[in-house]
């Protein structure tokens, strides 16, 4: 969708605004929500980061934390938004228990990438072309006309490595690779970035991440992957279920495996599901069965039963897809 000023004059007059990632927080909406942060902020605007995930670990270098607050902090505030802006989230059901938070504002400004997207704003900032929201939010400041400092930058080049797969994924465009080398010129440290992202992984997930090899099911002759992660699992290990971004690639990345499911028990007949493609088959079709969504290549969805019930239930699903 096209920025035009329809987009450009909703900060105008705007005091109060809340930014809303997705629950299960990874790169591009953490990346995406810091760099609105530090913009707005230079529009003079106070701005709440709303959050009650614990964030993964591999993000802790741009000190999300110290810009984040709860649905609880928030509301001993007392404050009332002006504007709320949702990042990367393809409809509501992505904000978890926060979802309440737009009863408090019509003024809600959808800003996403998603083909699935429900367009459930007031006003939807979405284009699916663009290979993170992290693209979109470049646009929107060049747009508004806002400095994007070397703070900025770290968070937007965040944004889109990671939803790019270190720029590895089809998702990534010259445009995308155009932005990042923008972002770089602006003094990022991208070598230090590219390290904190994927070469300092805590020690506790490289144990999960065997468990989690353990469990590993091929079907229809190896082309499709199964893998999970239990609370037990979790347990064992020390580690929170935030810390579980990536490890779908392993299981993708097999000789001979066109896709990729990766079951996390997220809480009792609560099992969060993760698709991954390699060539052409379209995951985003099988997440929409489910009331999920995402792209072609990477998409989601939750299945409201047990852990095995689940594995069963999406097999008879893809069987369709595999006579």
């Amino acid at each position: 969708m096209k920025m035009n000023n329809y987009y450009l004059e909703l900060f105008e007059g705007r005091k109060n605004i809340i930014i809303l990632p997705h629950i299960l927080p990874d790169g591009d909406t953490i990346g995406s929500s810091i760099a609105l942060f530090y913009a707005l902020k230079k529009l003079e605007k106070r701005v709440y980061i709303i959050l009650n995930d614990k964030l993964p670990s591999n993000l802790k270098f741009l000190n999300a934390n110290s810009k984040i607050i709860t649905t609880e902090d928030f509301e001993k505030l007392s404050i009332k938004p002006d504007l709320i802006i949702t990042v990367d989230s393809s409809d509501t059901d992505r904000l978890g228990d926060r979802a309440y938070l737009l009863d408090l504002c019509s003024e809600v400004l959808n800003i996403d990438h998603h083909s699935t997207n429900t367009n459930y704003g007031k006003y939807n900032l979405v284009n699916s072309k663009a290979a993170a929201c992290g693209e979109i939010i470049y646009e929107l400041l060049k747009k508004l006309k806002i400095y994007i400092d070397k703070n900025i930058a770290t968070a937007l080049y965040v944004a889109l490595s990671t939803d790019t797969g270190s720029f590895k994924y089809s998702n990534t465009t010259p445009l995308t690779l155009r932005i990042a080398a923008d972002l770089i010129e602006k003094g990022i440290d991208f070598s230090f970035i590219n390290t904190e992202l994927y070469q300092n992984k805590p020690i506790n997930k490289i144990k999960l991440l065997s468990d989690v090899l353990n469990s590993l099911e091929l079907h229809f002759d190896g082309k499709l992957a199964v893998i999970y992660v239990t609370n037990d699992m979790l347990k064992k290990n020390k580690i929170d279920i935030s810390d579980t971004d990536g490890i779908i690639e392993y299981a993708r990345d097999i000789e001979g495996v066109n896709i990729a499911v990766l079951l996390k028990e997220f809480s009792d007949n609560t099992i969060k599901v993760s698709l991954r493609s390699k060539y052409d088959f379209d995951v985003s079709i099988i997440a929409k069965k489910f009331g999920g969504g995402g792209h072609k290549k990477a998409a989601g969805c939750t299945i409201y039963d047990t852990i095995d019930n689940a594995k069963n239930i999406l097999l008879n699903t893809f069987r369709e897809n595999f006579r």
